[in-house]
């Protein structure tokens, strides 16, 4: 899980190339994934082929989630590589997470770029985990939904360069993938790292229903200022841009009817 600024990757193709239809036989497998476990099996059969032991799919933290662990929606890292990481730092030092909130580009961060932004090397933990699981470089792909849902896809690698070319056709993929996992309902834990109080599920409620921030203060007599802070919190809560998008995933989510 290197973290540091993005760099591109003009490597070569790796050896054995790119087959021409491979990603519409990846495509093409996609009505048959008909669960989180499915779709799991499914990428790390794909990854796996082009050079990457490990994936990650994420939500993008909120200012209260610190932890891989508490953001990891699929992953086939081992559990205990995943806490032994958390345990090293915050996953709001990974400056790959500030990157994706405003990139839909998929890019590549490498371990030793990470250990220069964080003043040459890592804590001694995170060196010796990094060093054990021969994690050099990270693949980052954003993905998104109709309805405003935003994630990324995370390959590691000890040593795996890929062409501009390949990174294309594996980001669409993974598009197609997280769409996928949208429509069966995979992403449906997100549930569980929402928490919402009962003021702040009324101003949804009330947004929903087309009323303005003053409106929703004098239905329950509330200032506007207060009502405007507590559509605010659960828009950061949600990772919404702003209320609408914060209502649709309300609703995505079963938070609000």
């Amino acid at each position: 899980m290197p973290d540091t600024k993005p760099t591109a990757s003009n490597a070569a193709m790796p050896e054995g190339g790119w087959a021409g239809d491979a990603s519409e036989n990846d495509l093409a497998a996609l009505e048959r994934l008909k669960s989180r476990d499915d779709v799991l099996a499914h990428m790390t059969r794909i990854t796996a082929a082009r050079g990457f032991p490990f994936i990650l799919l994420c939500t993008l933290p909120t200012v209260d989630q610190t932890k891989y662990s508490e953001i990891a929606v699929l992953s086939n890292v081992p559990d205990d590589v995943t806490r032994r990481y958390d345990d090293s730092g915050s996953v709001h030092e990974n400056q790959a997470f500030v990157m994706l909130r405003t990139t839909t580009t998929p890019f590549r961060m490498t371990a030793d770029e990470c250990r220069e932004s964080a003043g040459g090397l890592f804590s001694p933990e995170r060196e010796t985990l990094l060093q054990e699981v021969e994690f050099c470089e990270a693949y980052f792909f954003p993905v998104h939904d109709a309805a405003g849902g935003r994630a990324v896809f995370i390959f590691l690698s000890g040593d795996a360069d890929l062409s501009i070319e390949v990174m294309t056709d594996l980001h669409m993929i993974c598009l197609h993938v997280y769409n996928r996992l949208v429509g069966i309902g995979g992403m449906d834990q997100e549930t569980e790292k929402v928490d919402l109080s009962d003021r702040e599920i009324q101003c949804l409620n009330w947004t929903a229903a087309g009323k303005t921030s003053s409106e929703i203060a004098d239905i329950l007599g509330l200032s506007e200022h207060t009502v405007n802070h507590y559509l605010n919190h659960v828009a950061k809560k949600l990772d919404a841009a702003n209320r609408v998008q914060a209502v649709v995933k309300a609703m995505r989510l079963g938070l609000i009817s």
